[in-house]
């Protein structure tokens, strides 16, 4: 696995050239930059909002990276690239997987260039109440976010138009699943993050980092744990399928 990651982030730092890669790190920044301006426009408590969404945008910039990631797969399916990896011996959604892990360590130096922001307005890095369970919260979203990203390939080759979905698909996962702390939110607000499965991959990061949870630590992360797996499910499940598909009819979705 790791020497897939690693085959696959060469591919995509070739694919996006350094000047590009360059540029999207400080418009992210930038763009960090303009949400704490925002809100100390409005006169709130810059210090205490930032601690709160600094990590769920951190989440935005990792799982939109992933994203548009997939949806550039639909040029491998035109390409014919697609049909070199079906015929070849690693398994699609090991292949996948991979790909989209190599995406997401490209999105680490937009996060890097935001956390020096944050430090540049308010004099220290974003805290950090427990750090232990941030730890595990990180890998539950990195692998939540990858294997979603993962899916989402399979889906985003079959459209006419990937970057249309990948656009709504960027905002609907992490804002649904708690990119903006539901422990900040009205009681009967919150109540509803504790339905969604996503609420348990993508909120702990920043519960763990501001140590005020909606839900008891131990159980929000072994739930977080269980849907991790269940997600990987649906991606072997929705690859083998793919690839059956393209054995029988010769295609991965709109070609």
């Amino acid at each position: 696995m790791f020497g897939s990651v690693a085959r696959e982030l060469r591919v995509l730092v070739r694919r996006r050239a350094w000047p590009l890669l360059a540029i999207d790190t400080i418009v992210n920044a930038l763009w960090f930059a303009s949400i704490a301006l925002a809100i100390a426009w409005y006169g709130a408590d810059v210090a205490q909002t930032l601690r709160y969404t600094f990590w769920g945008v951190a989440e935005l910039l990792i799982f939109s990276a992933q994203t548009w990631t997939a949806a550039a797969f639909s040029d491998y399916v035109r390409n014919g690239v697609m049909d070199y990896v079906a015929a070849s011996t690693e398994r699609l959604h090991v292949y996948l997987i991979a790909s989209m892990l190599a995406a997401s360590i490209l999105a680490f130096p937009g996060v890097l260039t935001s956390t020096a922001v944050y430090y540049l307005l308010l004099g220290e890095t974003p805290p950090i109440a427990q750090p232990y369970l941030f730890a595990i919260a990180l890998v539950i979203f990195t692998m939540a976010s990858t294997l979603i990203s993962a899916a989402t390939t399979l889906l985003l080759a079959a459209l006419r138009n990937p970057s249309l979905a990948a656009n709504v698909i960027q905002w609907v996962v992490p804002m649904s699943g708690g990119m903006i702390p539901p422990t900040v939110m009205p009681r009967a607000v919150a109540r509803w993050f504790t339905l969604s499965p996503l609420q348990y991959v993508v909120a702990p990061l920043t519960y763990s980092a501001t140590g005020t949870w909606l839900v008891d630590p131990a159980v929000t992360l072994s739930i977080g744990a269980i849907v991790v797996a269940l997600f990987y499910c649906i991606v072997v499940y929705a690859a083998e399928t793919a690839l059956r598909k393209f054995r029988r009819c010769g295609k991965w979705g709109f070609e």
